[in-house]
């Protein structure tokens, strides 16, 4: 039986501010492409992508194959910047949630470098442990007396030496998104103890990690694009 996962858009202003509806949306990878149009909500239709079997992100002595499809995004509409996404990761019965950030082509910006955003290969399959160092090497663990839980969390788009903007997201959007650099989709939990042999739907996009600033002693976020 053929496997496959979902490819899901939603394209937004700045800051998520809006839907922004009529972009074109290219996806490619593997000798196919796809294109969609976003509607008034942002939303297009999704994209089924095949995909190698759930087993594959079950055997932890997988190093030969990412237990994923991998395709590429394009998304452009007239009087905004295309935006490039590059190594989208889809996995089997999964859903992977696409935003692209439409932003007005203005004067302003329109002579700044339109980089591709690129996502790396997963750190459970290249091995890494992840896109930045240990917190614990660059700074001293302190223990609170109480939980705290942030409501808002300032993200560095980037690695946390590389020159990148910061934006601050909730603490619920950085939570619905950090399991995706650290565990695959697949894996079992409350619901399917078992694993996910059916490939139940989630979500996921981008990759968060944490690092901690040496110069503040302070902990900070960075998203790998």
């Amino acid at each position: 039986m053929k496997n496959t996962g979902t490819l899901r858009i939603q394209a937004f202003a700045a800051r998520q501010s809006s839907p922004v509806e009529g972009v074109t949306v290219t996806v490619s990878g593997n000798g196919f492409t796809a294109t969609r149009l976003t509607d008034a909500e942002g939303n297009a239709d999704d994209v089924t992508l095949t995909t190698p079997a759930c087993a594959l992100s079950l055997d932890e002595n997988n190093t030969t194959q990412p237990p994923y499809a991998v395709c590429d995004l394009v998304a452009s509409k007239t009087g905004y910047r295309t935006v490039r996404i590059q190594g989208v990761q889809v996995f089997p019965g999964q859903v992977t949630l696409a935003q692209p950030e439409m932003i007005p082509d203005t004067e302003e910006i329109r002579d700044t470098p339109n980089s591709p955003i690129v996502i790396p290969p997963h750190s459970l399959f290249t091995g890494d442990g992840g896109s930045g160092p240990n917190p614990f090497l660059s700074c001293v663990p302190r223990v609170l007396d109480r939980v705290i839980i942030p409501k808002n969390i300032t993200v560095h788009l980037g690695r946390p030496a590389a020159s990148a903007r910061n934006v601050t997201v909730s603490f619920r959007r950085y939570i619905a998104n950090v399991a995706s650099s650290e565990v695959y989709p697949t894996w079992a939990d409350e619901n399917s103890p078992a694993g996910q042999l059916n490939c139940l739907p989630a979500q996921k996009f981008h990759s968060i990690v944490i690092f901690c600033s040496p110069v503040s002693e302070s902990f900070g976020l960075t998203i790998t694009r």
